[in-house]
């Protein structure tokens, strides 16, 4: 199978009227199934769509995605508990777009997942097989996790088992009864219709409850099962979801969708409902996507940016800078260098750059935490850790590439304007930079670039017109506009820079040996241990940078000339 002609229009192999072989465990595998050259078996399928048979497909299941199904059928029919299991949501819709997809989730009809998930590890014991812990996330109606899901590794993968959900709400509380439901109810509460889908592992069969969800994957169209303020009330998570999957597919958003995304409603149920965790798990998903910008870009538009990146409360010290709009800005520029010098990178620092990008209005900010005596914080410290709960190292590896870019403008200033490259001082700020040199740089440019006018083209759907495919588009098109000729002439400024770095030596200079260590400047100048030596020891650095070609005894003569 060519993948590539499925990639982006993946419903077109379906075909009307094509039968299927239920049986799948017994089926007769053809040369190619049993010998996969790309290691997937490629499994014909049916579709079903509220329950009647429309047509057929092909899906890709790994042999060891196979083994499991296998193994899950053979709990059942030793257990006699009567499941039928389904593989629900996003495995489905990738295993349909010709993805792969490491993410299995198995729906039960007719009991909790942790009830199955025992069955299936004592099947493991008894057949001698490893078994592995149950681990089991507690269901949180007040931050709108309402299923309890059981996970479990079986084969080198992590399985969660749940049960197929139905909810009904009582009078005056926003939280609802959970149940064991049909597979019509759990797809109606799911957050998107393409994430609706179920396989049916006991029929081999995909079925469509929602009766749209096929066409919607086809079309490319992001909308809810039930109507979208009831899903985002439900869950308000869903918002930033339906942003994460628009944008990382380019599918596109139903009208309807948008104007639930912004009502008030659903932005107060996000400051009250949701974690901060779970915001950040989907931003994060937005910044590794292939187009982070245009996620930012539909936050901003939705009046969802200060939900993201939250200040502190009663912070009004930005009140007259348009700093959501310079932020956004700022990721757009990043999104046109999302390439520049990363061929040369010591590791990959796309997701920190773009981090860095967003956070470029509030450095150098800071505001008095009253819940830590009033202690001095820096305004990105809180926005990263105390909201976002991002960890430790991605908020120091932000303060120290915006730190590092405000010591390289001053230089890159000088050796453009007067042709002059001071090696102590780039030197100093490259070792304080590390590896993460080039992307304080990228940070610089992004400083340095001129306003640019981003004209965004998002689709949008409207049921009311005629249907049309929108995930023709891929993330191959161009981001922006053309750069301007004073936006290249900086890049080239700065791949010049680069270059003139790399011919002073000075790439890896941050673990440059010092000629002398602590030992031998404690000797030479006769001197006892004391805070004088630390300085001492960062002098000789310095005198280094500038004297990339003098020798050990060269150094000590200067040492004693100038500190004896």
């Amino acid at each position: 199978m060519d993948n590539n002609n499925i990639k982006y229009i993946p419903i077109t192999t379906i075909k009307e009227g094509q039968t299927f072989d239920k049986d799948y465990y017994q089926q007769k595998a053809t040369p190619d199934t049993q010998s996969p050259k790309d290691g997937y078996y490629h499994v014909n399928v049916g579709v079903q769509v509220v329950d009647e048979l429309k047509s057929a497909t092909t899906i890709r299941v790994s042999e060891m995605e196979k083994k499991l199904f296998q193994l899950l059928m053979t709990v059942v029919r030793e257990s006699g508990c009567g499941s039928t299991l389904r593989v629900a949501g996003g495995w489905v819709r990738d295993k349909l777009r010709g993805d792969n997809s490491h993410d299995i989730d198995i729906a039960l009809d007719n009991m909790m997942g942790a009830t199955f998930a025992e069955l299936v590890n004592k099947h493991l014991e008894e057949t001698h097989q490893e078994v592995h812990r149950i681990g089991v996330i507690q269901s949180n109606p007040d931050q709108s996790k309402h299923l309890e899901t059981a996970t479990v590794k079986v084969y080198d993968m992590w399985i969660d088992f749940v049960n197929l959900r139905s909810e009904t709400y009582t009078e005056g509380s926003r939280i609802p009864t959970i149940d064991i439901g049909t597979p019509l109810e759990d797809a109606l509460r799911r957050d998107l219709t393409i994430n609706s889908l179920f396989f049916n592992i006991n029929e081999n069969l995909i079925q469509d409850y929602i009766g749209t969800a096929i066409k919607d994957l086809q079309l490319g169209i992001i909308r809810t099962p039930l109507p979208p303020l009831t899903t985002f009330l439900d869950d308000p998570l869903r918002v930033f979801r339906s942003i994460r999957f628009a944008t990382r597919m380019y599918f596109a958003i139903d009208k309807y969708l948008m104007e639930a995304a912004s009502n008030q409603q659903v932005k107060d149920a996000i400051h009250t409902k949701i974690s901060h965790q779970r915001i950040a798990k989907e931003f994060d998903g937005m910044v590794t996507g292939p187009r982070p910008d245009l996620a930012i870009h539909l936050i901003q538009q939705l009046g969802l940016y200060q939900y993201l990146f939250a200040l502190p409360p009663g912070y009004n010290e930005l009140s007259k800078i348009n700093y959501i709009d310079a932020s956004c800005n700022y990721i757009n520029q990043m999104m046109r260098l999302a390439h520049w010098g990363e061929n040369s990178e010591e590791l990959s620092t796309k997701r920190v750059r773009l981090l860095s990008a967003l956070m470029i209005p509030f450095h150098t900010l800071t505001y008095k935490n009253p819940q830590n005596k009033n202690r001095i914080q820096t305004l990105i410290q809180y926005i990263l850790l105390d909201h976002l709960k991002l960890s430790n190292k991605d908020y120091d590896d932000v303060i120290l590439i915006l730190d590092c870019a405000k010591m390289f403008l001053p230089l890159i200033t000088q050796f453009q304007t007067n042709n002059t490259f001071n090696r102590k001082l780039v030197g100093l700020a490259m070792a304080k930079a590390g590896v993460l040199w080039r992307a304080s740089l990228s940070i610089a440019m992004v400083i340095e670039l001129p306003d640019h006018q981003f004209n965004f083209t998002f689709p949008m759907h409207d049921s009311e017109e005629t249907p049309k495919i929108f995930n023709h588009h891929t993330h191959t098109h161009p981001h922006h506009q053309p750069m301007c000729d004073q936006s290249k002439n900086i890049c080239l400024l700065y791949d010049q820079f680069c270059a003139t770095i790399d011919t002073h030596g000075l790439i890896g200079c941050w673990s440059i040996k010092r000629l002398l260590d602590g030992n031998q400047v404690k000797e030479i100048l006769q001197k006892a241990p004391g805070s004088w030596l630390a300085p001492v020891i960062q002098a000789i650095f310095e005198w280094q940078l500038e004297n990339p070609t003098k020798t050990v005894d060269q150094c000590k003569e200067w040492l004693i000339a100038t500190y004896k």
